[in-house]
């Protein structure tokens, strides 16, 4: 059974998703999309750009481009759970 205390707020759901996009993606591009923190599935959609653009970059490094491709899938998996919660209907406690 989930307690008051344990139903997370619409700011724990941001933070968890702006945390695990500045795992998935790195220091420098989760610096470089900071300014959409507040948004995250617009940050996690500038995101992906900004590593389509790295694997492009990457030739024919074959380390780089799956480094790369492992990005846009957790990506694409972050970015679903993200429309999910903004379809949430959040109440605070």
């Amino acid at each position: 059974m989930i307690e008051l205390q344990d139903v997370p707020t619409e700011h724990d759901v941001t933070r968890a998703l702006n945390q695990l996009t500045a795992l998935i993606v790195g220091k420098r591009f989760a610096m470089e999309t900071d300014e959409y923190k507040a948004d995250p599935l617009e940050r996690i959609s500038k995101c992906h750009v900004l590593v389509v653009n790295e694997l492009q970059d990457s030739a024919y490094d074959s380390k780089k481009i799956f480094q790369a491709q492992r990005k846009l899938d957790s990506l694409q998996s972050l970015k679903i759970l993200a429309q999910l919660a903004g379809e949430t209907m959040f109440e605070e406690y």
